[in-house]
């Protein structure tokens, strides 16, 4: 008799609490005049990153690191029952701002209302890359061990025997339905900007979902 074959996919998902968060601030203003706009955001901005800055000395706070990643400026020309209006000039500075702590995130945006301009426009999040490493890690050997027991299962069914595995894979690479093993960083419903006073002290981030997918072959070996 020859062999049989029993191919499975195995899965696993862990819910871990969140331990990092990034939030997009935007600093932006506007106004009849761009020299006073752009003077206005990058007065605003430069408050913002020196006070992140003292959040990067490890004795001093939390903060892991700051991004100044886009700027921005146009004119907008209204107009008022088809009749031109004066232009109004508009400027903008997005930052990110990484955080190792939730509770001090929080803290931090709670007064981010103080800077001239400044909203909070999201936040995202994750967790530390060694604890991620880990978690990945061992997702993906509780999803082999399902696929191990899966096919089992088959074989001790039709009273098979044991199985020994023939092929290992990440899902998709057997030829299946590929469904990668991902984390997956949820993000905050909303944003907060200054009239949110102190709701930064209260984020309940979601955890990150961390789920991990493999494809298997067992075979069953049968004397001839």
């Amino acid at each position: 008799m020859s062999d049989v074959v029993i191919r499975v996919r195995g899965e696993h998902e862990r819910q871990v609490p969140a331990e990092r968060g990034t939030a997009q601030v935007v600093v932006e203003a506007q106004g009849p005049e761009a020299g006073p706009v752009r003077a206005e955001v990058e007065a605003g901005t430069a408050a913002l990153v020196a006070d992140v800055r003292a959040l990067h000395d490890p004795d001093a706070g939390p903060g892991r690191r700051h991004v100044v990643d886009q700027a921005r400026s146009w004119v907008e020309q209204p107009s008022f029952e088809g009749r031109p209006q004066p232009p109004v000039h508009h400027a903008s500075v997005s930052v990110s701002v990484e955080f190792d702590d939730v509770a001090r995130l929080g803290a931090w945006l709670t007064g981010v209302g103080r800077f001239a301009g400044a909203q909070v426009r999201g936040i995202t999040w994750d967790l530390a890359r060694e604890h991620r490493r880990e978690v990945e890690r061992s997702a993906r050997q509780d999803a082999l061990r399902q696929a191990v027991e899966r096919a089992q299962d088959y074989a001790d069914a039709l009273d098979l025997g044991p199985v020994a595995p023939r092929s290992v894979a990440d899902s998709g690479l057997l030829g299946h339905r590929a469904v990668p093993m991902s984390a997956r960083a949820m993000a905050a419903p909303g944003g907060f900007s200054e009239a949110d006073g102190g709701l930064g002290a209260l984020l309940a981030p979601d955890d990150i979902t961390v789920r991990a997918e493999v494809e298997a072959e067992f075979v069953v070996r049968r004397e001839s």
